[in-house]
């Protein structure tokens, strides 16, 4: 029986299409983010003001998903050095030029209502660089290796400076990521995490705020303020939706209590509204997505092309895992949005923005 595929021609001689349902599915979880931040806000005196910006972003990703799969994958491949710069002048700059929101020097504030997080786009231009770097000549070598390392330990000492330190484990995993599919050593990447080790001791040293997070995690009861206080909004959040949830716009206890309800604590709100099936849902949507990354690359002949589509997939999955972690109470809070599904124009877009370039690696092939 002749399989149908669900695309969309774009014509020309080599007859390439553009994945139709893959597009679908990226819209509907949109839309379930959107109205997931609608129940998150509820209560507020607004409620609908953060979902709608997010439904106009989400129309301006179905564009930058949909230009991103029109431009060939061996452009990208030749831009990525220029555009790893980019990423690195941008993290530089952002530390003297940006603006401070939520405790974090991370944002370009371009209008009074309008602000761009250049490590969000970063994500995607830095696991582009690092396919086409580690799979060129000499890919496994030692100096290969500890040169892609030393690049990659310069972007993540950037967002630590932030301070970002949940954004830089999720570079710190698409560089083990990376590495680890391009046949680095073992014993170089234990190196790695054993660096990276370190430098969160020191982190947790230099910034007062992360060891009271351990601390208040470790200790909810122990008097350690607002910190060990999220820890107790997590679990009352999560546990008021129960099996089946309290429905849509019904999340008094997200509305009222947790905060960020709509960005870093969106998985707690989203269970509230949606309960454990809910949850657990979305946690295996994320494993699917994972898996359909992964089967894709397969499917890939040219080297960086096929490392990129299934970093793309690890990359947003760990990101995934991290916030579901966070909220479900089995990781110390670190601000790590749900790609998707938590409010943020600079999140949504380069999420649309690492699809389309992913199949359009797919497109060569």
């Amino acid at each position: 029986m002749r399989k149908i595929r669900f695309s969309i021609p774009l014509g020309g001689k080599s007859g390439r299409l553009l994945p139709f349902a893959a597009l679908l599915i990226l819209t509907v979880a949109g839309l379930l983010g959107c109205l997931s931040i609608y129940s998150a806000r509820a209560f507020s005196e607004a409620p609908l003001v953060f979902a709608m910006k997010q439904l106009v972003w989400l129309g301006a990703g179905v564009a930058v998903f949909l230009a991103a799969g029109l431009v060939p994958f061996s452009w990208y491949r030749k831009a990525a050095c220029w555009l790893f710069l980019l990423t690195l002048l941008s993290l530089f700059l952002v530390l003297f030029c940006g603006v401070e929101i939520n405790g974090m020097h991370g944002w370009f504030r371009l209008t009074e209502t309008l602000s761009i997080q250049p490590s969000e786009f970063g994500k995607v231009f830095f696991l582009l660089w690092l396919s086409v770097a580690a799979t060129g000549s000499a890919a496994a070598s030692f100096r290969k290796t500890l040169f892609l390392f030393g690049m990659s330990f310069l972007v993540i000492l950037l967002l630590m400076l932030e301070p970002d330190f949940g954004g830089a484990l999720v570079f710190f995993a698409a560089f083990l990521t990376v590495m680890a599919v391009s046949g680095a050593s073992s014993r170089h990447l234990a190196a790695a995490v054993a660096l990276l080790a370190v430098c969160g001791v020191i982190f947790i040293a230099l910034n007062d705020y992360a060891l009271l997070r351990i601390l208040g995690y470790l200790d909810p009861e122990g008097g350690y303020g607002v910190d060990a206080w999220h820890i107790r909004q997590f679990q009352y959040t999560m546990a008021h939706g129960g099996w089946s949830g309290s429905a849509w716009g019904n999340a008094l206890w997200s509305s009222a209590f947790l905060p960020l309800p709509h960005t870093d604590s969106l998985f707690a709100s989203l269970v509230e509204s949606t309960g454990f099936i809910g949850g657990m849902i979305v946690i295996c949507g994320f494993c699917a997505m994972g898996a359909g990354f992964t089967a894709m690359s397969w499917k890939i002949r040219e080297g960086a092309g096929r490392v990129f589509v299934f970093g793309v997939g690890a990359m947003y999955l760990v990101q995934a895992l991290i916030h579901i972690s966070v909220n479900s109470v089995l990781l110390p809070p670190t601000g790590v949005t749900l790609p998707l599904l938590s409010y943020g124009g600079s999140s949504l877009l380069s999420v649309m923005l690492a699809c389309g370039m992913a199949f359009s690696a797919a497109k060569e092939e």
